[in-house]
């Protein structure tokens, strides 16, 4: 199967990375011109605290080097998902295949409206990684990906495990199931905890637990996540989403949050598609959101300074 990775940031050079490894036929689409350089030039770095490894997808700046791929995994920031799909749109083969590990709500939306129902795979990840350079990252955490049927979509579960059990033969432990829904909420309710908070403190992920003065605020985001959820029509149980929280910043302690990652370099974040998505969900129904948007406020006023001073791109 032919892979396009769209992006290059930690989670797409992670992904390219691991599927050269392993023999995958993978490429890389960037829009980063110094990126697509260093990885031409040295292929991806890929360090894990205790061993580093190398390896040499293809990168291009070139959007038809979608042509013949069979399917296209979308890394890029949720702000970006509508423009990259219209981008790819004109070169990809009818059966190409779209799949989104992205964070934030309605990236399956955004792209069915550009490739169709029976074309998109839900999905999310819990690989960690940071970027470290141009082509390099160091992986965090080893985590599971998982693939799924949407509400928005009706890509058949055969193909789904199709896409599931090649990206498992190149190295990537990909899960697929019916309903990828209610683990995509909860998913967002986990980011809506570990982002913001990591980079507001400027921390990475362990040391949230170790912050005992604001065990109250993840408890209330865990809280007003649930609520938000039964609203999208996903019913969670607080006590077991309030766990996966905690496992989560568990199991991805070294990790810097790619929040933490945009804000450490002036960069526009995803605020808006996380923390934002669920106050505006709880606000549409007349619901207080005290903590989520107090979070999203605080960010966009980080991202302002960064951009007052000129910091990042």
């Amino acid at each position: 199967m032919r892979i396009l990775v769209v992006g290059a940031g930690a989670l797409g050079i992670l992904f390219a990375g691991i599927i050269s490894r392993h023999g995958g036929d993978v490429a890389v689409l960037t829009r980063r011109r110094e990126a697509a350089e260093a990885i031409r030039q040295d292929g991806v770095i890929v360090e894990d605290g205790v061993s580093a490894w190398r390896a040499r997808p293809e990168c291009s700046t070139d959007p038809r080097i979608a042509s013949d791929a069979e399917a296209c995994l979308i890394c890029v920031k949720s702000y970006d998902t509508e423009f990259v799909g219209r981008m790819i749109s004109p070169h990809v083969r009818n059966d190409c295949l779209f799949v989104t590990v992205q964070n934030g709500l309605n990236n399956v939306e955004r792209l069915t409206g550009i490739f169709g129902r029976e074309r998109v795979i839900g999905g999310y990840t819990m690989q960690a990684s940071t970027l470290t350079g141009l082509n390099r990252v160091f992986h965090a955490y080893d985590g599971e990906t998982v693939l799924g049927g949407h509400p928005s979509t009706s890509t058949g579960i055969y193909r789904i495990r199709a896409v599931a059990e090649e990206l498992s033969r190149l190295g990537l432990k990909t899960t697929a199931i019916e309903d990828i829904y209610p683990e995509v909420v909860t998913k967002l309710i986990i980011n809506s905890v570990i982002n913001p908070l990591t980079a507001l403190l400027g921390v990475r992920n362990g040391e949230l637990l170790e912050i005992e003065v604001i065990a109250e605020v993840i408890d209330g985001l865990v809280r007003e996540g649930v609520e938000a959820g039964s609203l999208l029509g996903v019913k969670l149980s607080l006590e077991e989403t309030r766990r996966r929280v905690h496992e989560a910043i568990v199991a991805t302690a070294n990790n810097k949050s790619s929040m933490l990652q945009d804000v450490e370099r002036g960069r526009r974040t995803e605020i808006e598609f996380i923390n934002g998505s669920l106050a505006r969900v709880l606000k549409d129904a007349g619901r207080p959101a005290p903590l989520n948007t107090l979070l999203t406020r605080l960010i966009l006023a980080v991202e302002w300074r960064g951009a007052k001073h000129g910091r990042g791109g």
